[in-house]
């Protein structure tokens, strides 16, 4: 939410350090653009584009850089913005799959420290902000089946409290906030893909449903922009579909497809447009580093500087005019996670 991604099954799995693979943006310069390449799904990679549309400003003079790194790699978390800070939560961690991690980062220090832990050992947990609350909903716990949990972690606390269960066990699901309710969507149940829409009301503990979005997947990216929830990408294998729903008319609309269909992409919002950001291929062999924009008002894709190192199975947040991509996998599979925190600054 952040957005969640990762493996749709509980596996152990190594750790590993990632290191900057020598792009200039590793120091803070500009990103050197790629050469176009054909990715495995057959459609070609492209170099940054900066072509203007009749929307938003374009977004040029992308640059990466990297943060301070985490404290312990990790990849299948969930990540969300509380505030000033960061929290990166569960996912895979030293070798092993569901864990309580709790990792939060000071936007304004740029440090790290160790949050909460999480009640239950998760991942591919969904992770929103809701009314200055974190909650963890969803995901693979322990016995690697999808779970029911709903945690909160109120501001100013150092307890998670459980509120009400998920009516249907979810996990790698789409979690955001809109007009201060929950909601999950998609994900994989007990059952396989859904397209399941279920919404949170923190004032009444309740939890009611809306219009399924129309592609059953799991994996997928998600991002709230100008009030209406874009998801794009993910799985079964590697999908293009970018569904819109609006909360007004409780209804979901068709829009561009994505460049490239993957899936364990990250997602936020961005200068305007919905930004989905690396990912990896349905057969698990290939890891992306595109990062690609959406123009709400042109209905069109723009791609961004790629990533310096490609990632898949983490979240994404922004503030400041700044994009926070957090750990993940550099490699495809579950066998290697990231300490990097990569960061993207675009100027308008």
């Amino acid at each position: 939410m952040g957005i969640v991604t990762g493996r749709l099954r509980a596996r152990a799995v190594g750790t590993v350090l990632a290191l900057c693979i020598g792009l200039s943006a590793c120091s803070g310069g500009s990103a050197t653009p790629t050469t176009p390449t054909t990715s495995a799904d057959g459609s070609s990679a492209r170099s940054p584009s900066t072509s203007s549309t009749t929307g938003p400003a374009p977004l040029t003079e992308a640059r990466w850089s990297l943060g301070a790194p985490l404290p312990v790699g990790v990849s299948e978390v969930g990540v969300a913005l509380v505030g000033r800070r960061i929290h990166v939560l569960g996912g895979y961690v030293a070798g092993r799959a569901h864990s309580t991690t709790h990792l939060e980062y000071d936007v304004d220090t740029g440090t790290w420290q160790t949050g909460v832990p999480l009640p239950v050992a998760l991942d591919h947990v969904g992770t929103a902000t809701v009314g200055g609350t974190l909650y963890a909903v969803g995901g693979y716990g322990p016995s690697g089946t999808p779970t029911t949990g709903v945690w909160a972690l109120a501001p100013g606390t150092d307890t998670w409290v459980a509120r009400a269960p998920l009516p249907d066990a979810r996990t790698a699901a789409v979690a955001a906030e809109i007009g201060g309710r929950l909601h999950l969507v998609g994900g994989r149940d007990g059952s396989g893909d859904t397209g399941r829409h279920d919404v949170y009301d923190p004032g009444t503990d309740t939890w009611s449903t809306a219009a399924p979005m129309p592609t059953p997947r799991d994996h997928a990216a998600g991002a709230v922009l100008d009030g209406e929830l874009h998801v794009a990408a993910g799985r079964p294998g590697g999908m293009t579909a970018h569904e819109v729903y609006d909360p007004a008319a409780d209804s979901w609309r068709t829009a561009a497809p994505l460049p490239i269909g993957r899936n364990s992409v990250a997602g936020a919002v961005l200068g305007g447009r919905f930004v989905v950001i690396g990912g990896e291929d349905g057969a698990e062999q290939q890891v992306y580093s595109e990062a690609d924009a959406y123009d709400p008002t042109a209905d069109t894709w723009t791609a961004l500087a790629p990533v310096p190192q490609s990632m898949q199975g983490t979240g994404a947040v922004v503030t400041d005019g700044r994009l926070f991509l957090p750990g993940g996998g550099p490699t495809a599979g579950g066998t290697d996670q990231s300490t990097l925190l990569q960061v993207l600054t675009v100027r308008p």
